[in-house]
């Protein structure tokens, strides 16, 4: 069965690269309107640029995420252009890699920003506009590292993701009645660019950068299927952003090769 979304308007944030590049092309494929938002806007307008060449409708536009205010703009503004808004990805994010105890108030105040307060205000300005046309699909990217503390470090990146699980539910309950879903995808490990900022962390300290991405593959991942790519993240978006998951809302699904099993 294919999936389109011909004639709909989606809005995804942080979408420059990694993950959000794969959606916006997964969703322009799918016929969509996507509005490109992320903070580096030569990202943005780039892979706009892409997506036109191929006969699809993109904009790119600049959005700092921890700004209610520049996201509720670029919401109106795919509004006004398109005359609809029916999809809205809350996918930026920030890594924080130090342990509890390392880790800064300045960093912890950054991922705090970014992370939660990029994703509460998509959900928030984006039900706020969706309500008028009752109806809409509005999806979180958290991660596996929201579900369980890690040894290893990750841990206020961590609480960021947690929370947006739980706000997931919360923002959930608020659209329902006016047949909103909301719903969370919880990737794994794939080598995006945040992944690459890990992974020269690591070899900062003095490993070997391709040993360290195939020993966290060997110790975050049971299922032994080879690199996740971000179009598994993608797809699993458009699946939630299409009718086939009407009846799918304030649920974290885990797409991540059995790192987190709940």
């Amino acid at each position: 069965m294919e999936i389109t979304l011909t004639d709909q308007t989606a809005v995804i944030f942080g979408a420059g690269r990694g993950i959000g590049e794969a959606m916006a092309t997964v969703f322009a494929d799918a016929g969509a309107t996507v509005y490109i938002a992320d903070l580096i806007e030569e990202n943005s307008k780039a892979l706009a640029e892409e997506l036109k060449a191929k006969g699809h409708k993109a904009v790119g536009v600049k959005c700092n995420v921890s700004s209610y205010d520049e996201i509720d703009a670029v919401l109106a503004q795919a509004e006004e252009e398109t005359g609809r808004l029916d999809i809205i990805i809350n996918n930026a994010g920030i890594v924080g890699l130090d342990s509890f105890l390392e880790t800064s108030q300045e960093d912890i105040q950054k991922l705090l920003n970014v992370n939660l307060m990029g994703a509460n205000n998509g959900m928030q300005a984006g039900i706020k506009r969706m309500m008028k046309y009752d109806h809409g699909k509005i999806i979180n990217t958290a991660s596996f590292a929201g579900r369980h503390a890690m040894k290893e470090g990750f841990a206020h990146y961590g609480m960021t993701k947690a929370a947006v699980i739980y706000l997931t539910q919360a923002a959930a309950y608020a659209g329902a009645d006016h047949n909103i879903n909301v719903n969370a995808i919880c990737p794994g490990i794939i080598r995006s660019q945040m992944w690459e900022t890990i992974l020269e962390s690591y070899e900062q300290a003095g490993q070997d950068k391709e040993t360290a991405w195939t020993e966290s593959l060997k110790h975050f991942i049971p299922l032994k299927r080879g690199d996740q790519k971000a179009e598994d993240i993608a797809y699993t978006a458009l699946f939630l952003a299409s009718p086939l998951a009407d009846h799918i809302t304030g649920q974290s699904i885990n797409v991540d090769g059995g790192a987190a099993m709940n």
